[in-house]
């Protein structure tokens, strides 16, 4: 199924004066559950649906602890996550401290095999 979008205008802020540009805005469609990729994985190999769902989700749930400490988990040629996020700028650096930051996010990167698709 193709990825579907909206087109949308855009004006640039640094450049308030020019005319807005058109980009594709791409939607979510459906969504796939981890239910639905033990079903899936169970129909393609021998192992159950039961004994797949609990495999992923300890996977899932070391990865999510593995970001939570900082660290860069690759999951193959699929795709590595990371902690990331911003933090208030300092005058000097023994003013930097973990109260400085604001906001933490985790960061995807797509790997060769997301990428390809």
């Amino acid at each position: 199924m193709p990825i579907t979008f909206n087109v949308i205008s855009r004006k640039n802020i640094q450049k308030p004066n020019d005319p807005p540009k058109f980009y594709a805005d791409i939607i979510g469609d459906g969504k796939t559950t981890l239910e639905d990729l033990a079903k899936y994985a169970s129909t393609v190999s021998t192992v159950s649906k039961a004994d797949i769902l609990a495999v992923l989700e300890s996977t899932f749930s070391k990865i999510a602890d593995d970001v939570a400490d900082g660290k860069i988990v690759y999951v193959g040629e699929y795709f590595t996550l990371q902690a990331g996020g911003s933090s208030e700028g300092k005058d000097t650096a023994d003013e930097v401290n973990a109260s400085s930051i604001k906001s933490v996010k985790t960061i995807f990167r797509p790997g060769k095999m997301i990428k390809m698709h």
